[in-house]
């Protein structure tokens, strides 16, 4: 199904419409095409990659307003820079970067999402996911990291993070098959959120709970390390400090299975190639190396006699723990 057959065709920048033209995007929908027509589309004037100066003169304020907390925002001047070079093909050798943006039919921003597409190491004649490999190859896999996703507030319930995250998987795919030779597949969708009882107050942890409850009800399941000696449950996420000075950030990874993921995949065998592909993904992108090499000795610590393992979010409980922090202060 190319796109000129897609319910959302009509929609697409000509930007986006020729980036997707081989890519069957109804089919990466979640959510019935029936119900997009009926509950998302008639809101929608234009489905767009988002350009520098269109993220600086619509998107960058609904962006500010949905994650207020400087900690958790990355830097504005950061992002339109990165998107500049993604438009001139100055990004060569570096993951993809992109913003999906969706605009009401008066031109207004109603949301968008922020990710970069990782391509994941492959290992040859080492895969071994219940013989799923035919050729002695590890399957190649890309994956979209997901690294914000906001819609304005009068625009929810209406079905625009289902759409958002479609297009997450559509414009992924469109990016994996230009990467080598050797066609890549997209899995899944991986970001990272607040564990169910994470906050300080009652307050923020009843909102970590709500959206735990909205990632679940999505297809969302934790990626977690199961340690094998005391069957302790550790997260597999560490972001590093955003700037020189600010510590890392310990949340926990969610994944969300494309609904047409191609190949069979094992979280036991790509976890560490996960890993990898975030923090090289982070090198490349010119985050504090002192911070990217401290989160690194933390995932590294924690994956010692670990496993990973997929579970429910709603079980994961909040990684408060020193135990669960293992931060050195050494380089």
């Amino acid at each position: 199904m190319a796109a000129t057959t897609s319910i959302f065709h009509p929609y697409l920048s000509p930007t986006l419409s020729s980036h997707l033209q081989s890519i069957p995007i109804d089919t990466l929908s979640r959510t019935p095409p029936s119900r997009l027509q009926t509950t998302a589309l008639p809101n929608i004037g234009l489905i767009e990659l988002v350009t520098a100066s269109d993220f600086t003169a619509l998107y960058d304020p609904l962006y500010k307003t949905s994650f207020p907390r400087r900690a958790e925002r990355e830097n504005s001047d950061l992002i339109t820079a990165r998107l500049a070079a993604q438009s001139a093909g100055t990004r060569t050798g570096l993951a993809p970067y992109r913003i999906v943006g969706i605009r009401d039919p008066e031109g207004q921003a109603i949301g968008a999402a922020q990710f970069s597409v990782l391509p994941l190491p492959t290992h040859p004649h080492s895969y071994d996911a219940h013989s799923v490999s035919t050729n002695n190859d590890t399957p190649s896999f890309a994956v979209p990291y997901l690294q914000y996703i906001y819609v304005r507030p009068s625009s929810r319930r209406q079905d625009m993070s289902e759409v958002l995250h479609t297009m997450v998987l559509a414009v992924a795919s469109a990016d994996a098959l230009a990467m080598s030779a050797q066609p890549r597949t997209v899995p899944f969708t991986l970001f990272e959120t607040e564990p169910p009882d994470h906050g300080d107050d009652a307050t923020s942890r009843a909102y970590a709970k709500e959206r735990s409850k909205i990632h679940t009800s999505t297809g969302g399941v934790a990626v977690v390390l199961h340690r094998e000696s005391d069957g302790k449950i550790l997260s597999a996420h560490v972001q590093p400090g955003l700037e020189h000075g600010d510590p890392p950030l310990t949340l926990v990874w969610v994944i969300r299975q494309s609904p047409d993921p191609d190949r069979p995949w094992d979280i036991k065998t790509i976890g560490r190639d996960l890993v990898a592909a975030y923090y090289q993904s982070l090198r490349d992108e010119g985050f504090p190396e002192n911070n990217i090499r401290l989160a690194e000795r933390i995932v590294e610590e924690r994956c010692r006699g670990a496993d990973f393992h997929l579970m429910p979010l709603a079980d994961v409980k909040d990684f408060t723990d020193p135990e669960y922090l293992n931060i050195h202060s050494s380089n």
